[in-house]
């Protein structure tokens, strides 16, 4: 790590994908030894946070894999946890700065309503299509810059279990400028903005 790289904040990520995305391989990838697990304060939820430097040497980062999610509405443990720390509300823990979103690329129908209720947030976001050299053989037309167009944030391709896996996703990151603080976030879940919404017309 370079001088400069140590004496900066750290840019903040989190990782964030449905179970069986490859996001704790991405996390892998990443971040290689550089890890700390433990529990989430009160839970036996695991808790993974790693470090690793880009390859410009002038930025670090510092990475926590949340438990897998389907949707931010939840129905298990694992989702109320990964939901609370991306509103801050869960207690001895930050709302993260940017998040990476990893997305099944042979099952996209699955993850775009995580991606989509992510976006609502409003905490910048990077897509990362993972597995996509599997979706490709299979057949899959994998069109990224579409993707990213559509839902209008950065949209990159990712094999997790590839060297040089990672590549594009790195770029990118070292690309976007630092947010400066994690962002005010109000969001409600979608049933009870609904039952309100619905108030509200009777």
């Amino acid at each position: 790590m370079s001088v400069h790289a140590a004496t900066v904040d750290a840019f903040q990520l989190a990782l964030i994908g449905v179970p069986n995305s490859g996001k704790t391989a991405l996390f892998n990838r990443l971040t290689g030894s550089r890890q700390k697990v433990a529990n989430y304060a009160g839970v036996t939820v695991e808790r993974k946070e790693g470090m690793f430097v880009g390859p410009s040497r002038e930025r670090s980062y510092r990475v926590l894999d949340l438990p897998g999610a389907y949707s931010l509405t939840p129905t298990t443990l694992d989702e109320a946890i990964t939901r609370d720390l991306l509103l801050g509300r869960l207690s001895g823990e930050t709302a993260p700065r940017f998040i990476v979103c990893v997305a099944d690329a042979t099952n996209l129908r699955l993850n775009l309503r995580l991606v989509l209720e992510l976006k609502d947030i409003g905490i910048p976001m990077i897509v990362a299509l993972n597995m996509s050299d599997l979706a490709r053989s299979r057949g899959f037309d994998v069109d990224a810059a579409a993707l990213e167009r559509e839902l209008r944030v950065p949209v990159v391709e990712t094999v997790a279990v590839a060297r040089d896996g990672d590549r594009q996703l790195i770029e990118r990151l070292e690309s976007v400028p630092v947010p400066s603080a994690s962002p005010f976030v109000e969001w409600c879940e979608p049933y009870r903005a609904q039952i309100e919404r619905t108030q509200r017309e009777v």
